[in-house]
């Protein structure tokens, strides 16, 4: 892996007031690699990884606008890797849409548009015939729920910490968008190999039920500490909120934009309807129904701007 001091260049923290309530923003939305966001600091370390161990073409999945999908495709770009990409949603739309899809498009990915339940048996044909065609294929999988991935935020937490002691401060409830979960699991195994541990996570879900979901993030916190000779569990310390699905992946009450408008003229922030978006208004609510307005609060702005774009 490249060296944690230049990942650390890479963090950014910002400062808003909403009514009063201080929130501390960590600018993942901003992050200076293959378009921003959370994903593009994983594919920082996918491309460490790949190039470490000799791999020269990737198979990976997501939605028509998924962010990791544009991450790892204009990852693979740069390094003239072959990559295929299997896309859950239906042609039509993939090839009308801008954002992320126009993305995966112009970087040369192969773009095979696939059924949800027909991804396994998709990436894995597409590994095969990378590997008849002379190619060094490497499996990710959607989201970046691999080793790569989660030691990304592993590492994004010790250099968060470093910016934190600079100004004194010390979070006590992280709130973020979670999705396949790679990325709460990292924030949290790296918050007790800081030694901040009681710093509350709480993952907003933009998709997955609550036990599926949790479930997910559980087990693969569990084997990052393992990665790292760590004794913790985490079946106890996952807080995966499924209370701001509004009916599920993409989708959001009118209310929502609005306050998202709201905050966007009052901030310049920008915040996508899909995940930032869900979550940051998600936690807005979830700080008024628990009292929370005397607590240190920070918001994971895990990007995702591509997202309006579309």
């Amino acid at each position: 892996m490249a060296g944690l001091i230049d990942k650390c260049s890479f963090m950014a923290l910002d400062s808003i007031s909403l009514d009063g309530l201080p929130v501390t923003i960590v600018r993942d939305d901003i992050f200076p690699f293959v378009g921003g966001g959370n994903n593009a600091r994983k594919a920082v370390y996918y491309e460490d990884f790949l190039k470490s161990y000799g791999y020269n073409a990737v198979v990976t999945c997501g939605g028509i606008q998924s962010n990791h999908n544009r991450a790892i495709a204009l990852m693979a770009a740069r390094n003239g890797w072959k990559c295929h990409l299997c896309i859950q949603g239906a042609e039509v739309r993939f090839y009308k849409e801008k954002g992320n899809a126009l993305l995966d498009r112009l970087s040369g990915a192969e773009c095979e548009l696939i059924k949800v339940e027909d991804t396994s048996e998709a990436m894995d044909r597409a590994m095969n015939s990378l590997s008849q065609r002379g190619f060094n294929p490497y499996y990710i999988h959607g989201g970046g729920h691999d080793l790569p991935g989660g030691i990304a935020f592993v590492d994004a937490v010790s250099c968060l910490k470093h910016k934190c002691n600079e100004i004194g401060y010390k979070p006590d409830y992280i709130f973020h968008a979670s999705g396949t979960g790679s990325t709460q699991a990292g924030i949290l195994v790296g918050l007790d190999r800081v030694g901040w541990g009681d710093v509350t996570v709480v993952g907003i879900s933009v998709a997955r039920q609550y036990e599926r979901g949790r479930q997910v993030i559980v087990s693969f916190a569990d084997d990052l500490a393992l990665h790292y000779n760590m004794r913790e569990k985490y079946s106890d310390k996952v807080i995966f909120c499924t209370d701001y699905l509004y009916g599920g992946y993409e989708l959001f009450p009118q209310e929502m934009t609005l306050c998202l408008k709201s905050i966007t003229s009052q901030t310049g922030l920008v915040f996508d309807t899909t995940y930032s978006g869900k979550a940051f208004h998600g936690m807005l609510d979830y700080i008024k129904k628990n009292d929370l307005y005397n607590s240190k609060i920070m918001f994971w702005h895990t990007g995702g701007i591509m997202n309006l774009m579309k």
